[in-house]
């Protein structure tokens, strides 16, 4: 009979309990922290101790069906992955950025014992929320090589996300917008990254695997030039979390798996597995950036480096499944095969998310077009569709979020500056549309004395087309 091992997080163990648990969500992100952001805070002034949340979500969020693979950049996941960050870094010492009072009153009220309590209770259940859908792509039980050919897929599918994505930025004349919202994915969730797996090794988390069979917890800094470099070009030199409000859901899910398993002491064999795919997701990422960003790179590695790197990370992993299994047995070399298959698949999703972002991104004007086309299909096919109408007055600010299905933004009266990436400014005035397809992150602000907005919510049919249209001649060029 096949031993079945358990998952790495269960969000059975909370059946029945969601509403109490959202009713300490409210509370928690009822600290001035955590309120909404308003018009000038698009870009945070490098206060790490101020993470908008934006807390009405909670008002009709249930938090009662855990995140799925498929829908992995929807609101449930936005606000659980913001939420997880902000608790996990109450334990992150960050002084304040003055000695001017408000500063003080900012640094101390972020650190509150009340706060730092609840954001305790409310741990484990967020991770099982967050994160159940991972660790099984694996039974636990598979090969010594399963891990190891994974790391080489996973790099191979990496690379070619990454080929792909840079040429998308280059045909449509977006590739420093778009290194902008990578290195913002990338650059400054970096130190985040940092902490958990430089605790986690301070903390003997890895203590239990040979010095050479270990997953790198500095490999991040071994290419700091490089993406520090490209962040600065395309002006993205504030400190961590000042671009808060412009983490995908999948980028901060990264960081949080590492730190969820790092502070669980009986996880340690999935936190090892799931930081060697993490470690190759960053080796294949950077050797992508540097044939991308030619242009600011210092002297040229050769590829030879970047393979040769990839080898020994291959060679560790390796080592580490076979010490694993012969020094603790079973369980243990399961829980690091599915802490594994968690970073893989955590990654593979990750790779879709920043690819629709940036395809949505890159091709505005398109999606401009393809409101109109739709709000004209509307007024003949079905102009009772469901749609919510706004009234916002001047200067309000929409926090980024995202929606759990397609809608357009349609401006019958007023003016607003509309935003999916930092820089973005799409200034919209009565009659002006754009199509926001599900799960792609934005937010707007009010531009004049007031705005009233409608957003029709498309069936999905629709928009698919649509995007197959945008696809075609990526597809026509594949073929020739």
């Amino acid at each position: 009979m096949t031993q079945r091992y358990p998952a790495l997080f269960d969000f059975g163990d909370f059946a029945g309990q969601s509403e109490a648990y959202v009713a300490l969500i409210k509370q928690f992100a009822a600290a001035q922290a955590f309120r909404s952001a308003t018009v000038d805070e698009l870009v945070l002034d490098d206060d790490f101790h101020r993470r908008p949340l934006r807390p009405e979500d909670f008002e009709f969020l249930k938090f009662m069906k855990p995140v799925r693979s498929d829908n992995v950049s929807r609101l449930p996941s936005l606000a659980s992955n913001r939420t997880l960050l902000s608790i996990y870094e109450l334990d992150v010492t960050r002084a304040p950025r003055s000695a001017d009072a408000a500063d003080w009153a900012r640094f101390t009220d972020f650190y509150r014992d009340d706060v730092r309590t609840l954001g305790a209770q409310l741990t484990p259940f967020l991770e099982a929320y967050a994160f159940s859908y991972l660790g099984d792509q694996a039974a636990g039980d598979e090969r010594d090589d399963f891990v190891t050919q994974g790391l080489a897929q996973l790099f191979d599918s990496e690379t070619r996300f990454w080929g792909e994505t840079f040429a998308r930025l280059m045909r449509n004349d977006y590739l420093e917008e778009g290194l902008r919202f990578i290195a913002i994915q990338r650059w400054a969730l970096a130190p985040s990254r940092r902490h958990a797996l430089g605790r986690a090794a301070a903390g003997g988390r890895f203590d239990g695997l040979p010095d050479d069979a270990r997953p790198s917890v500095d490999v991040i800094d071994q290419d700091s030039e490089l993406i520090e470099k490209v962040a600065q070009h395309v002006g993205v030199t504030r400190q961590q979390h000042a671009y808060w409000q412009f983490y995908l859901p999948t980028s901060m899910a990264k960081t949080n798996l590492l730190l969820a398993l790092a502070r669980r002491p009986d996880r340690a064999f999935a936190l090892a597995g799931a930081a060697f795919a993490a470690e190759a997701e960053w080796l294949a990422f950077m050797g992508a950036l540097e044939r991308a960003c030619a242009h600011l790179r210092g002297p040229q590695r050769a590829g030879s480096e970047i393979a040769a790197r990839r080898a020994e990370l291959e060679a560790r992993a390796s080592r580490a499944v076979r010490a694993i299994g012969e020094r603790f047995g079973a369980a243990a070399r399961a829980q690091f095969i599915k802490g594994f298959a968690a970073g893989d698949h955590l990654a593979e999703r990750a790779r879709w998310d920043l690819g629709e972002q940036l395809k949505w991104l890159s091709a505005i004007p398109r999606f401009c077009d393809f409101a109109r086309r739709i709000s004209a299909r509307i007024d003949v096919e079905c102009p009772d569709i469901d749609r919510e109408t706004f009234i916002e007055p001047h200067e309000m600010c929409s926090t980024t979020h995202v929606h759990n299905d397609h809608r357009l933004v349609t401006i019958q009266e007023g003016e607003m500056l509309f935003w999916g990436n930092l820089g973005m400014q799409l200034q919209m005035f009565e009659g002006d549309m754009v199509l926001i397809p599900d799960g792609r992150l934005h937010g707007s602000t009010v531009t004049s004395s007031e705005c009233t907005y409608h957003q029709p919510i498309i069936p999905d049919d629709w928009v698919q087309a649509l995007m197959l249209e945008l696809e075609a001649p990526d597809a026509a060029r594949a073929a020739a």
